[in-house]
Formats: C-alpha cells, sequence, structure tokens
C-alpha cells in the first residue's frame, strides 16, 4: 500500500504477492479509517507536519509488524490500539528532537525582547543552564516547543503536577536571574 503525506509517496506495505492478502486488506481498511487520526495525533504533540508523517509512517510500520493484535480492523479497540501507537512514536520523536535540539533563545516567549543584544543573550543562556536539568527541560519544552503540562509530564515521565511544579519554578527561577541582572 503506498499512501501520501503532503504530496509525499510512503510505502507502507509489502508488495502484493506475498501471501497475506487478507491481512493485508485489513490492514488497508484499519489504515483508510484511521490514517487522518494517526497524522492529526502526531501533529497535535509534534506541531511540525513533516515529523508528523514520519510518526505516523512510523505507527502504520508499528501497526503492520503486530497487526495480529486485532481482533476487527475498525472499532474501538483498533482506534485505541491506532492512537496509542502514533502517540508513543510521536513521543519518542518529541524525546529524540530535545536531544538533539538546542533550544533558540529568541523563542522564549515570557523573555523575547526586539532588540536583544549580545550580552542579553549571553545572561539568558546561562541563566538557563544554571537551572537544574529536569527544571531546564521542563522550561524549555513548555516554552520553546509550546507543550502543555500534560504533556511535558508525558515526555519526561512524570507526574502532570510534578512538571506543572517544574516549569513554574524553573519559569521562577529564570525570571528571578534574568531581572537581577544574572552574570557569571
Amino acid at each position: 500500500m503506498i499512501t501520501t503525506f503532503n504530496g509525499s509517496a510512503v510505502q507502507l506495505l509489502p508488495p502484493e504477492g506475498t501471501g497475506k492478502t487478507d491481512r493485508r486488506a485489513r490492514f488497508e481498511e484499519t489504515y483508510r479509517a484511521y490514517g487522518t487520526l494517526m497524522f492529526r495525533l502526531a501533529r497535535n504533540i509534534l506541531r511540525d507536519d513533516d515529523l508528523a508523517e514520519d510518526a505516523a509512517a512510523d505507527a502504520a510500520m508499528k501497526l503492520w509488524e503486530h497487526y495480529d493484535c486485532l481482533e476487527e480492523p475498525t472499532g474501538p479497540q483498533a482506534k485505541r490500539y491506532v492512537a496509542v501507537l502514533t502517540e508513543h512514536r510521536a513521543i519518542d520523536l518529541l524525546r529524540k528532537r530535545k536531544r538533539e535540539a538546542t533550544i533558540p533563545l529568541d523563542e522564549i516567549e515570557s523573555y523575547h525582547a526586539p532588540a536583544w543584544n549580545p550580552e542579553q543573550r549571553l545572561d539568558i543562556t546561562a541563566a538557563l543552564n544554571k537551572l537544574p536539568n529536569e527544571q531546564r527541560t521542563a522550561v524549555q519544552l513548555a516554552l520553546s516547543c509550546g507543550l502543555t503540562a500534560k504533556q511535558v509530564a508525558q515526555t519526561l515521565g512524570c507526574s502532570t503536577a510534578k512538571a506543572e511544579k517544574l516549569i513554574s519554578r524553573g519559569k521562577a527561577a529564570l525570571r528571578e536571574r534574568l531581572e537581577d541582572g544574572y552574570h557569571d
């Protein structure tokens, strides 16, 4: 089965003639029913169409690998299974992106100023780097990636209450350091 996401062709299944035509037809039925849902769930988590396409395609491949777990190609069980696969893959991509990317300082909404000078940028970087790792990561995910506390909690593998505290305390510490004219 070949499908397209935003004009890009993606091969989701092995070519026909592999002896699994019934399985293939059932999978295609599931994918037709939930393919759009997969993309939307991934886009809501990742906030990036290209990454969402990757996550949805990866989830479809994982669905194909474990398709025998489903009793019916569509229905509540299939929908939940597809949603969980997609959410997990999107969160995995988000974590990978978080590990690989550094946060651009001009995306920190609370402290955005139209004319930052290099010294101010250094102060912000220094203030961010002085936050404890977990707090800094929570603040970066919330402010730069635009994640909610619940999404930050899922990404960090902690409770929503803990994520809210990390974000709140991290932003307060960052604000305090910046207001005091932080210099190291």
